[in-house]
């Protein structure tokens, strides 16, 4: 029997070098079905006093050798031709900017900004400079979004947030800025550190984050509390929802709105404060440390007004407290929810719904998902959420809204805790509020 169905799962793996992904399921079949066979053997041999045993060898069952051996032969075969037709279809992948494989970028300038940060940006070579263009406008038409650098040596990578583009001609020449803080025993930030002008980095990617325009809805506020380099995706959203503002959806005569709370352990790092603040005697003097990322905050000062504000925190100083998130919100002068009760089921609005996703889940269902919230009084309430958005390192954004999940295999939001938990429980204004954790 045994070799009966060793020989039906070799008939069924016809044609399996042209599907590599099931060439382990059969060589596991093979094997386990040869166990029995093998296992008849020594029960034949065995003597029991309830079971007494004349059989002599000549009568025992004789495996076909000739029958066993091909079909083994052949398996290995198949393992041998599925893996190479696999390995041979990886290396022949498009060699730009891709989610399966590191793929090398030049790096064309690196930018001292403060004692421990700097500003890298990287340039895809020429060969695939169209191929990789038209990635990066379609990523920063999604708004959100990373890349995976990794460290050759060690072979670990690490998830990093580009800047938004100076200017469209970086996007057309395939470059890309990341701010990046060295870290003590930070392997992968030590490693960024010590590479030039003229060396590569290895890219992976892109990952695409939220869908900030879909979680709105009609909403129009975002207030984004950031630590360290987590200023990154903030003006992403920034960049995305004031500079891109034709496209924009606001509430009638209102206006997109996007408020930063910016923390960092010191005020070096404290990009653009002194020049937007005016406070330090460097400021007044005229002698405040310049980089391109204060000009950038600075400008978007300047474009937007005041649909665009920017905070700093120092830890040396004080710490962001739940009264500035109070500001910040609006709750002071809010006395109830203003938006439409949220349907627990829709994929875009719902609390409950939204502690089971992963931020990349939503550029899969953008299409195939719609909102599915319904006015439950007045046809005029507004529908959609506001975002507080939390990002930085892990014990930061754990601080403030409890730490990410891992559920079957991927990284969920998981319940709001922290502070901005704390919160939730208290206050029903806070109802009308979405917590993005990045």
């Amino acid at each position: 029997m045994a070799s009966k169905i060793c020989s039906s799962c070799f008939r069924a793996s016809r044609g399996w070098p042209r599907q590599p992904q099931n060439l382990g399921f059969f060589a596991t079949q093979h094997v386990y079905h040869r166990a029995p066979l093998q296992a008849s053997y020594q029960a034949s041999f065995s003597t029991t006093a309830s079971r007494p045993t004349s059989t002599s060898l000549a009568e025992l069952p004789r495996p076909n050798r000739g029958r066993g051996r091909k079909p083994l032969f052949f398996s290995f075969a198949a393992i041998a031709i599925g893996s190479a037709s696999w390995y041979g279809l990886s290396e022949s992948e498009d060699d730009s900017l891709n989610t399966t494989r590191f793929t090398p970028f030049n790096i064309i300038s690196k930018e001292q900004v403060s004692p421990t940060a700097f500003i890298l940006t990287i340039r895809c070579p020429g060969a695939v400079l169209p191929k990789n263009a038209s990635k990066f406008k379609a990523a920063w038409e999604h708004g959100l979004w990373s890349v995976e650098m990794k460290q050759p040596q060690l072979q670990i990578a690490r998830h990093y947030t580009p800047l938004p583009p100076l200017n469209a001609g970086e996007v057309d020449a395939g470059e890309v800025r990341f701010l990046i803080r060295k870290m003590d025993g930070g392997e992968m930030s030590n490693y960024l550190s010590r590479l030039q002008v003229g060396d590569q980095v290895w890219l992976r990617g892109p990952h695409y984050g939220f869908d900030i325009k879909k979680r709105l809805g009609d909403a129009q506020d975002v207030v984004f509390v950031a630590g360290g380099t987590g200023i990154a995706p903030a003006l992403q959203i920034a960049h995305k929802l004031l500079d891109a503002s034709s496209t924009s959806n606001t509430l009638q005569s209102g206006k997109l709105s996007v408020r930063i709370l910016w923390a960092n352990r010191k005020n070096v790092d404290s990009l653009g404060r002194e020049q937007l603040t005016g406070r330090s005697k460097e400021a007044k003097r005229g002698r405040a440390m310049e980089s391109s990322l204060t000009n950038q905050v600075m400008e978007l000062q300047r474009k937007h007004g005041d649909s665009f504000t920017i905070d700093y925190f120092v830890d040396d100083e004080r710490f962001i407290a739940q009264s500035d998130i109070n500001a910040a919100l609006g709750l002071q002068a809010q006395k109830q929810p203003v938006f439409a009760r949220a349907d627990k089921s829709c994929r875009w609005h719902s609390h409950e719904r939204l502690a089971s996703v992963s931020d990349e889940e939503d550029r899969t269902q953008t299409l195939a998902s719609k909102c599915t919230c319904r006015p439950h009084k007045m046809p005029e309430e507004p529908i959609g959420r506001n975002l507080v958005c939390v990002s930085g390192p892990d014990g930061f954004i754990e601080a403030f809204a409890g730490s990410k999940r891992w559920f079957g295999g991927r990284e969920i939001q998981g319940p709001v805790l922290g502070l901005l938990g704390s919160m939730k429980r208290i206050d029903p204004r806070m109802d009308d509020w979405l917590v993005l954790k990045m």
